[in-house]
């Protein structure tokens, strides 16, 4: 979901309550708050030897060690936040927005959005794992070139199995030996 389109689901939806499920049946803390807004550029290298470039928008949402019951973020709240940003320096409109989450049980992830379910009085943003994947593979149009990718698939070799016994038996450890 682009930037633009987020915010203008939070005009379209004001006064409502602004919940984040970052994992099925698991939710940010209520009390949570959102604490950046990051534009952040990409300029990378793939293992084919492309350059990439792209943004997104990250908005980072953190929990106070001490609970906040006083405290909670509706979609006013938030669109509030992004004017504060944007009088800095404007967030990007027209690129995909992801949200960085971790807790004590969740590493820290950058997740984008997969849905916002309005259920009348509050939405509900579900976020999902990105996966990561190899944009050598991804470019490939024909079975063929996915398996000329650098990142084809890997011919299995033959496994050695080597036992505790055989090294203990070993007087050198020598190549083809089998102790190693």
């Amino acid at each position: 979901m682009k930037t633009s389109e987020f915010t203008q689901i939070l005009r379209e939806n004001t006064e409502k309550a602004l919940f984040f499920e970052y994992q099925t049946g698991q939710y940010v803390r209520t009390d949570y708050h959102i604490t950046e807004i990051k534009n952040v550029n990409y300029d990378t290298v793939d293992c084919g030897g492309i350059r990439n470039q792209w943004s997104e928008v990250h908005i980072q949402l953190w929990e106070n060690e001490i609970p906040e019951p006083d405290h909670a973020v509706d979609s006013n709240k938030a669109l509030k936040i992004f004017e504060v940003v944007n009088k800095v320096r404007e967030t990007y409109p027209n690129t995909e927005i992801k949200f960085e989450y971790g807790n004590s049980l969740f590493p820290t992830a950058v997740l984008p959005i997969h849905n916002i379910k309005d259920t009348g009085n509050a939405l509900i943003v579900q976020l999902t794992p990105d996966q990561t994947t190899c944009k050598a593979k991804d470019r490939a149009s024909t079975p063929e070139e996915k398996a000329a990718a650098c990142c084809g698939p890997v011919s299995e070799k033959t496994k050695v199995k080597v036992s505790l016994a055989s090294l203990q038996a070993a007087n050198s450890c020598e190549p083809g030996s089998g102790c190693c």
